[in-house]
């Protein structure tokens, strides 16, 4: 596609319209066609301080098994360097590069991976992308906004790092998973994650449940479990936040094993122990997401826009 060129006023009249659509209003009336189209996609997060955690594999199994109960997205919000596509084994077209360029829709990038399965690629070399202005990331919202009510279930791949749009895309989900692994510096990195995530939600005035925890790669439940503890006791005493602790996943060679075979855990290895625990991170995980107001990433996205302009006028 070449190098990202500005979005300018023609992608920003559009909002994320692909071309030759009708561009979308920000009028309150249009906004209500947009939002209030019934039951929409139960939106989970999967988030983490430090890069290289674990997080995308753990992110494409989680999809593929929400998949085989009803019909999944899953966004590679990692933009820029994404790589989800990898481990669903397709080669999209099309990416989010395109729909930050003014050349398609969100919509339009949609890749179907398999039956009830389909993908939003965040796009490869492209740093631009790792920068997004407000106005993008609500062109973002609108896109998602319009597919949501044909899913059951969307799992968010977040970038790591403590980038503004990272904890947007977070904030915007039902629901936030962070995991972390016993490396010091990966816990310190979550905890900056959360120090983050609270204050940006302090600031725009959104009223967000803390993310749950996961510690990964792990070489037996008490560790995790330590681990946990740790951070629970950090997190309340100078963030004054209650951490729920998910779950814990083993360190296991079958998440490399199915990286290099461009597969899933999920799918390659389901009864390895990993694969095993997986599940039970799925079960839990949709129980929980149950119980939780859904009112729909895409709004939330365009919620934290209108909130961060307002910010900025004060």
């Amino acid at each position: 596609m070449g190098a990202i060129r500005a979005l300018g006023a023609r992608a920003r009249r559009a909002v994320g319209a692909a071309p030759g659509a009708q561009a979308i209003a920000t009028t309150d009336d249009n906004a209500g066609t947009i939002f209030d189209a019934g039951p929409r996609a139960r939106s989970i997060c999967i988030a983490s301080g430090k890069g290289g955690t674990g997080k995308s594999s753990v992110s494409a199994s989680l999809a593929t098994l929400f998949s085989r109960r009803g019909r999944t997205l899953q966004l590679d919000a990692d933009l820029g360097c994404a790589n989800a596509h990898i481990l669903q084994d397709v080669h999209p077209e099309h990416s989010f590069a395109d729909v930050i360029a003014g050349d398609r829709g969100v919509a339009d990038i949609v890749t179907p991976c398999r039956e009830g399965l389909d993908l939003l690629p965040g796009g490869s070399g492209f740093a631009r992308l790792a920068g997004l202005r407000t106005y993008e990331l609500e062109m973002i919202g609108r896109g998602l906004a319009r597919l949501e009510p044909e899913y059951d279930y969307m799992v968010v791949d977040s970038a790591a790092g403590l980038s503004r749009q990272t904890v947007a895309f977070a904030a915007a989900c039902d629901m936030t998973v962070l995991v972390t692994t016993p490396d010091v510096t990966a816990m310190t990195d979550a905890y900056a994650f959360l120090k983050v995530f609270v204050r940006q939600c302090g600031v725009q005035g959104i009223d967000r449940p803390m993310p749950l925890l996961g510690v990964i790669r792990v070489t037996d439940a008490i560790e995790g479990e330590q681990v946990a503890r740790r951070l629970q006791d950090v997190v309340m005493k100078f963030l004054g936040q209650r951490l729920e602790f998910l779950a814990t996943l083993p360190d296991d060679r079958a998440a490399f094993r199915c990286i290099q075979r461009r597969t899933t855990v999920a799918d390659g290895e389901p009864d390895s122990e990993l694969g095993r625990a997986l599940a039970a991170l799925s079960n839990g995980v949709l129980s929980r997401a149950a119980r939780i107001e859904n009112r729909g990433a895409g709004r939330r996205l365009v919620d934290a826009a209108a909130a961060e302009k307002s910010v900025r006028r004060r």
